[in-house]
């Protein structure tokens, strides 16, 4: 019982705390998010902006052309810079460090291998168990250890190899917490998923078709404050 107690006042003080360095930083952090929103959107492939969940996922592949597979690359790597930059912004306003250009390039380095683990164990895990909800499952966890990984290389430095195992046994050694962060990130994007289109209907009715980057920008806007929260979450359990 002490043991629940302790671990949702514990939460509780993340929220506080993640909620005083989101309005200490939001108007610093807001252009980036704002540049990314905008680059993200043009270097979308119009068939993957338009999609619908009761389209034919063999009519979209159809459709595909050579400028669309180099726009989604181009995309990935946006993807790519922005997480690393604003989860190195985070971190190193946190431990009050200059932010380094060569430590972004390393922790860049770090996110190219994880995607590329990423879609090597997928690719491995669909012909070995073709079930995919556990595909799902399995990719879901690799995928938490491994952004673990990358706060450790932005954090510490350490190498990409180091950095992946770190991840792994720091998840291991911190299940039940890092289980019950998930859960609090679901219930979040519930809640702010729910809220950003009831905010972006009105927004239509108001900006039309630029509404789709305004509700973009609040979602990204969203997430940086779930960022944080992560972030001193890993510190948090970093210390014990």
């Amino acid at each position: 019982m002490f043991i629940i107690i302790y671990d949702i006042m514990n939460i509780e003080k993340i929220l506080s705390k993640s909620v005083s360095k989101f309005k200490e930083t939001i108007t610093s952090i807001s252009p980036i998010i704002i540049l990314y929103t905008i680059l993200s959107y043009i270097f979308t492939p119009n068939n993957l902006r338009n999609f619908q969940l009761d389209q034919n996922f063999e009519t979209i592949t159809s459709e595909i052309k050579t400028a669309d597979v180099l726009f989604s690359l181009i995309l990935i790597l946006i993807f790519s810079i922005y997480t690393v930059f604003i989860n190195q912004f985070i971190i190193t306003n946190l431990k009050n460090k200059v932010f380094k250009i060569s430590e972004s390039i390393s922790a860049l380095s770090y996110m190219l291998l994880m995607y590329g683990l990423l879609l090597f164990s997928f690719t491995l895990l669909v012909l070995t168990f073709p079930i995919p909800d556990l595909v799902i499952f399995f990719i879901l966890i690799l995928y938490i250890c491994m952004f673990f990984g990358l706060y450790i290389k932005i954090d510490v430095q350490k190498k990409n190899l180091d950095c992946i195992l770190d991840g792994y046994f720091f998840c291991k050694h911190n299940f039940k917490n890092i289980f019950k962060i998930i859960i609090f990130h679901l219930l979040s994007i519930i809640v702010i998923t729910y809220s950003i289109v009831i905010l972006g209907f009105f927004a239509s009715q108001i900006i039309g078709s630029f509404s789709i980057i305004f509700i973009n920008i609040l979602f990204y806007m969203a997430s940086y404050f779930l960022s944080i929260a992560w972030i001193y979450a890993y510190f948090d359990l970093k210390q014990k």
